[in-house]
């Protein structure tokens, strides 16, 4: 289901099936805010650039341990809140338009399936 730009808001189209004749009902009700989406971007890029000073990461955004990745988003799922409501509001491609790092769709995609 592909993101939506509403105004300010980002959202996701949300099928749900109703009735006995199998028709769907689209549902804009998901929607973060640019706000949201901004705090989530600066949340991400804290992550990375910790991630980075850490030797996780190259300086240009690819993965030198990907266990060590995948380890960190783990242990501090509190760590991106903001990342997390983000995605589950459906503007994981909007985050990742702007932060366009090689770890940032791992973190991104770790983050999604918490």
């Amino acid at each position: 289901m592909p993101d939506h730009v509403f105004g300010s808001k980002v959202g996701r189209d949300q099928y749900t099936q109703s009735g006995s004749n199998n028709s769907f009902v689209v549902n804009h009700g998901a929607e973060v805010s640019r706000a949201e989406v901004d705090a989530a971007v600066e949340e991400l890029r804290a992550f990375v650039a910790q991630l980075t000073r850490d030797g996780v990461v190259h300086a240009d955004g690819s993965v030198a341990d990907p266990g060590a990745v995948v380890a960190a988003v783990e242990s501090q799922p509190n760590r991106l809140r903001a990342l997390a409501g983000a995605i589950a509001g459906g503007a994981k491609d909007a985050v990742l338009s702007v932060v366009k790092d090689g770890v940032a769709a791992l973190i991104v995609a770790l983050v999604g399936r918490m």
